[in-house]
């Protein structure tokens, strides 16, 4: 008997968020309404410290070679190019590919290869490659400088492979992401860097709709976009950033509804079986199947790694960021002096909170199970930059939960990634996104997983707090 793919169910509370079914943005489809305006985004609280969820290994051989690739191929401008393959044409639509293509520095893959450079320990005051970043942060905060404020956009860069395959707001998106981590380790560019990260904040949280989504973020599979979009709200919010709770409630929104699709018939296949019900390993069935036919999952382009390694990551940052309120709420549940309405709401926040926890703990369990079928973890067939992206979204959330799952998924990562990799110590993608910068940093940042870095401190503390507070019978 074959092993089904284990789709992952989610139906974390946040607050008072109502959780209602969403739409994704195809060709067909005009985009969602915008939502209502947030205010713009500032940094007025201090940096939670972290820490690794394990204990790091030792830089393999492999990594040092794909390290050292991506120092010897930082362009003049501090950025970093697509190295090689296709670009999208003047149309948007048709490629354009060969040794006479131009391949100027971009903001994606200079952001991409940042992050790598960062989680293998560098900044741009520390480590043995802080002059290399120094350079490309340089380079992204003049671009994003340069970027007008009432779009998404912060480059005039718009033919990349990125682009076309997770959408036009992929370069905003990873800007945010390495400048959350970097916020702090900037050296003479630190109140640049907070005003860069203040605009591109502002940016995406106004830009933001309803259901959680980005009006006009089309593409191949642009659910992997919205998994950096996300992962950088959250990691700005536990570097100081006020993040109108809206925001996460939205996020929640978007990961229950697109969560609650049944299982592929056969793995690999993009037609998908309406069976009512949803399998989730060890924790039995849920109801509310939401039916989808054709090759596209919710924005996944039919492949469902892509779906649920996006789902996956993004609820542990929900889960993470309201972690980050619990204290307050627990403290204005037991003030005699509070409000009945605040009391109210903060007992609601803390029982959505538990019952978030919860579920996460399913996901993970979830997502663990998926991840042993072999056909699952191929995705596409064959490794591009959105099976990397992924993975790393999987490897973010599997570190969290630690123990045998972990190393076992961490193992067989490593293994393969080690395999895959090119004389030259890059790595390129078989389809889709080829292009070596985004490839070899990809493959870093799923072999440098173990660095990532968590304020767990708080994350625990919440998560033993929550455990105290009544739970709210589930209404039948």
């Amino acid at each position: 008997m074959s092993n089904p793919i284990r789709l992952l169910a989610f139906t974390a509370a946040v607050g008072a968020a109502s959780l209602l079914g969403m739409s994704f943005l195809t060709a067909e489809t005009p985009p969602p309404k915008s939502a209502e305006p947030m205010a713009p985004i500032q940094f007025t609280k201090d940096a939670v410290p972290t820490k690794t969820a394990v204990t790091p290994k030792e830089f393999t051989e492999s990594v040092k070679k794909g390290i050292a690739y991506l120092i010897k191929n930082q362009q003049a401008d501090g950025g970093w190019n697509q190295g090689g393959g296709w670009r999208t044409g003047g149309n948007g639509q048709a490629r354009v590919e060969g040794k006479e293509v131009e391949d100027p520095s971009d903001m994606g893959n200079t952001c991409y290869a940042l992050l790598a450079l960062v989680r293998a320990g560098n900044t741009a005051t520390e480590g043995e490659h802080k002059e290399a970043v120094k350079k490309g942060l340089k380079y992204v905060l003049a671009m994003v400088e340069k970027s007008k404020g009432d779009d998404l956009y912060v480059t005039d860069v718009r033919n990349t492979q990125l682009q076309s395959k997770v959408g036009p707001y992929i370069d905003t998106f990873l800007a945010n992401l390495v400048m959350a981590e970097l916020k702090g380790k900037a050296g003479d560019s630190e109140k640049q860097l907070v005003a860069c990260l203040e605009k591109t904040m502002t940016k995406i949280v106004k830009a933001q709709t309803k259901d959680g989504q980005f009006a006009g973020n089309g593409g191949w599979a642009p659910v992997l976009s919205l998994a950096v979009a996300n992962k950088g709200i959250a990691r700005a919010k536990q570097n100081g950033a006020v993040v109108d709770d809206k925001y996460f409630a939205r996020v929640a929104e978007q990961a229950k509804a697109a969560s609650t699709v049944v299982a592929a018939a056969t793995p690999g296949d993009p037609k998908v079986a309406t069976t009512g019900k949803l399998e989730l390993t060890g924790s039995g069935t849920y109801t509310g199947a939401t039916t989808v036919t054709g090759g596209s999952l919710a924005g996944d382009a039919g492949v469902p790694l892509y779906n649920i390694a996006q789902k996956a990551g993004n609820n542990q940052d929900v889960v993470n960021a309201m972690r980050f309120d619990a204290e307050k709420w627990r403290k204005v549940a037991a003030d005699p002096k509070a409000k009945p309405e605040e009391k109210a709401a903060a007992e609601k926040n803390l029982d959505g909170l538990k019952n978030a926890e919860r579920e996460n703990g399913k996901i993970q369990e979830g997502l663990a199970t998926s991840v042993k079928s072999e056909k699952f973890v191929a995705g596409f067939g064959s490794n591009g930059g959105e099976e990397f992206l992924s993975f790393l979204n999987i490897s973010e959330t599997l570190v969290l939960k630690g123990g045998k799952d972990w190393t076992d998924w961490d193992d067989k990562m490593r293994g393969a990634a080690e395999k895959a990799q090119d004389k030259d110590g890059s790595w390129s993608g078989q389809h889709c996104i080829t292009g070596k910068t985004f490839c070899t940093s990809g493959a870093l940042l799923v072999m440098l997983a173990d660095r990532t870095p968590f304020p767990l401190d708080v994350l625990n503390k919440a998560k033993e707090e929550v455990k105290t507070v009544p739970q709210t019978p589930e209404k039948k």
